[in-house]
């Protein structure tokens, strides 16, 4: 069996190189066309264009693996069942499950792998790739941008502050929400019209405090209205909140998880930020689900060749971003919970790939 598993290793993982390397071409290529007018706009120089290609190809590996190992398991496990392989190691005594256990593997180690490095390496590029993108490409400064929104910071005195909008010309900010925390309990919350920076602090006009006893009692509240009051103690300087907002895609699972608990910390709502949080461990497990679809799929001896199966690969792999992103975008608009947003596709895959491994003849 050690000489069969690296026989099925070996044409698995020669199908799966060749896939990567092809996919990552033509997707640069598609890329550098779609982009090639900004660059020659910007007047963008050769070195950043290729830095920016250079930190994005992690991106696009991860983004295209679960179509190179679908592809990859299509070929290899269908060329063994036009050549009737798999049909002499079933004559021999070997299950089928036996047969695909050392694909299933490697495609659990490359999982591991994608989720990895989507937590540790690809924000890291993604950051510096959207960096060049903006400032060396497009040649945008942040002393162009004056209004910020949707700005949450948590200090180091557990308050959390969320202001809708900011201007960082006028050191002004509205639709203002800041909370004040002790022992994991709200202990006091402000809500203004505006906050301005005079300086030596921060101050609150035209709102509600509301104060939070040690008691559970409702009376123990008291709600002061005010028109102005000077917090000194917002450890909170003015550039800190001119700081660009990482997107999910630049955070890693950690920091998005801990920006979730952030904005359910002060009422809002997350469920954008929670299906993405979702979505970086169910995308990088749709390499197993893929190649349990495509294994099985392809165990049946067929006349065609290998452009067929090039061409349904290409037809599961639409139809699994297809329903990737309508779970995703169901999943932003609360129509489905985050969680069943982000894992719809691989549950619907996964369940059809082991009706397919156990009808499949033994």
């Amino acid at each position: 069996m050690k000489i069969l598993d690296r026989y099925l290793l070996k044409q698995f993982l020669s199908v799966l190189l060749f896939a990567l390397l092809s996919f990552w071409i033509i997707f640069l290529i598609v890329d550098l066309v779609e982009h090639i007018d900004t660059f020659i706009d910007r007047k963008a120089t050769i070195s950043s264009v290729v830095r920016y290609y250079l930190f994005y190809s992690p991106y696009i590996v991860v983004l295209i693996s679960p179509v190179a190992m679908l592809l990859s398991s299509l070929f290899s496990t269908g060329l063994l069942s036009r050549q009737n392989e798999l049909l002499a190691m079933k004559s021999s005594g070997i299950s089928l499950q036996r047969i695909l256990f050392p694909i299933m593997l490697l495609a659990l180690f490359i999982s591991s792998l994608v989720m990895l490095s989507g937590n540790l390496l690809i924000p890291y590029t993604n950051q510096q790739r959207l960096k060049i993108r903006y400032q060396e490409i497009e040649k945008k400064t942040r002393a162009l941008q004056v209004s910020y929104g949707d700005i949450y910071l948590q200090t180091e005195n557990d308050q959390i502050i969320y202001l809708n909008l900011y201007n960082d010309e006028k050191k002004e900010g509205s639709g203002v929400l800041f909370q004040t925390f002790k022992d994991n309990r709200i202990r006091e919350e402000i809500r203004a019209e505006k906050i301005l920076w005079q300086g030596n602090g921060w101050v609150f006009l035209k709102g509600i405090q509301r104060i939070f006893s040690d008691s559970s009692s409702v009376q123990d509240e008291r709600y002061l209205p005010f028109e102005r009051i000077l917090r000194l103690d917002l450890k909170l300087k003015p550039e800190i909140l001119t700081r660009k907002q990482k997107t999910p895609e630049e955070m890693s699972y950690q920091e998005l998880k801990n920006y979730v608990k952030l904005k359910q910390k002060t009422g809002q709502d997350a469920a954008l930020e929670k299906t993405d949080l979702y979505m970086k461990l169910s995308f990088p497990l749709a390499n197993i689900i893929i190649v349990l679809f495509g294994c099985t799929l392809a165990t049946r001896p067929r006349r065609s060749g290998l452009a067929l199966s090039f061409a349904i690969s290409l037809g599961i792999s639409f139809l699994y971003y297809t329903f990737l992103r309508v779970g995703q975008s169901f999943g932003y608009s609360h129509r489905l919970p985050p969680l069943l947003a982000a894992w719809i596709a691989n549950l619907v895959f996964g369940l059809v790939g082991i009706v397919l491994l156990f009808k499949a003849k033994k």
